[in-house]
C-alpha cells in the first residue's frame, strides 16, 4: 500500500495573482534591459570600468617589466656563454685544445640547450605585450566614451575656461 499526499488546490484568486506577479516581474526585467540607464549612471559605470582597466593595465605593465628583466638576464647569460665559446675556439687556430675541450663542450651545450627556451620566452613576452596593448586600447576607448558623456552632461570645463555646469 502506498501513501500519496494530496496537495490542496490553490484558490483561483491566488493562481491569478501569482500569474500577474510573474508577468509583472518579467516586464520589469525586460524594461530594465531595454531602457538604458540614465546618463549619470552610465557615466558612473564607465568610470568604474575605466578604473578597473587602468588597474589591469598597470598590473600588466609591471608583469611585462619583470619578464623583460628576466629576458635581459637570460640574454646576458647567453652573451657570456657565447664569449666563452669564442674564447675556447680562439685559443688555437687548429681547434679547441684538448685540455679545454670539456669546458668548451659544457658552454657549447648550455648555449644550444637554452636557445629553444630563450625563443619561447621571447614569443611569450611578445604575446603578453600584445595583450597589454589591447587592454590599454580598451581603456582608452572607455575613457573616450566617458569623456564624451561627461561633456554631454556638462561636467567638463570648456576650452574658454568656464566652469562646468552642475
Amino acid at each position: 500500500m502506498s501513501l500519496r499526499l494530496r496537495r490542496p488546490a490553490l484558490p483561483k484568486g491566488v493562481v491569478v495573482m501569482l500569474a500577474v506577479s510573474a508577468v509583472a516581474f518579467v516586464a520589469i526585467i525586460v524594461s530594465d534591459l531595454l531602457v538604458p540607464p540614465p546618463p549619470e549612471e552610465r557615466f558612473r559605470l564607465l568610470r568604474q570600468e575605466m578604473n578597473e582597466l587602468r588597474a589591469t593595465a598597470d598590473s600588466c605593465r609591471e608583469a611585462l617589466e619583470r619578464e623583460e628583466a628576466e629576458l635581459r638576464a637570460a640574454d646576458a647569460r647567453f652573451d657570456s656563454l657565447k664569449s666563452q665559446i669564442e674564447y675556447y675556439e680562439g685559443l688555437d687556430p687548429r681547434g679547441v685544445p684538448a685540455d679545454s675541450y670539456e669546458a668548451y663542450l659544457d658552454a657549447f651545450n648550455a648555449y644550444n640547450t637554452g636557445i629553444p627556451e630563450r625563443a619561447a620566452a621571447g614569443d611569450t613576452l611578445e604575446a603578453h605585450y600584445q595583450a597589454c596593448r589591447e587592454i590599454v586600447q580598451l581603456h582608452n576607448e572607455v575613457a573616450d566614451s566617458a569623456r564624451a558623456l561627461a561633456a554631454e552632461l556638462g561636467l567638463l570645463q570648456d576650452s574658454l575656461g568656464s566652469e562646468p555646469r552642475r
